[in-house]
């Protein structure tokens, strides 16, 4: 289990709400802020997405694989924290975007 991954320079962190929803089963529900003035720039919490593999790409972009619990649903994503904007594959369909329309659209998957 993480509780938050840091971006190289730690100018960004990934924070999971961690929990149980079964008997050894956690999910990591991702929120990601920017360090200095702890702001919340793309957030999924709320709703059940576990993240997977978080890959740093730079300080400021961010790859992750989310899963919709319980489900088959999951989608790739790729975040530029400091662009504001970023790019979604969930199975066929993509969606490049402004942060908050692009959790918008993963929300609705």
């Amino acid at each position: 289990m993480k509780d938050e991954s840091l971006s190289p320079e730690g100018t960004y962190a990934i924070r999971f709400d961690v929990f149980e929803v079964r008997m050894s089963h956690w999910v990591e529900v991702p929120g990601i802020f920017r360090v200095a003035d702890d702001l919340l720039l793309f957030d999924l919490r709320g709703d059940v997405w576990s993240a997977g593999p978080v890959t740093w790409l730079s300080d400021s972009v961010v790859q992750l694989t989310v899963r919709r619990y319980p489900g088959w649903v999951s989608c790739e994503l790729v975040l530029d924290l400091r662009a504001g904007k970023g790019e979604a594959i969930c199975g066929p369909d993509r969606f490049e975007g402004a942060l908050p329309a692009l959790e918008n659209w993963v929300r609705r998957h």
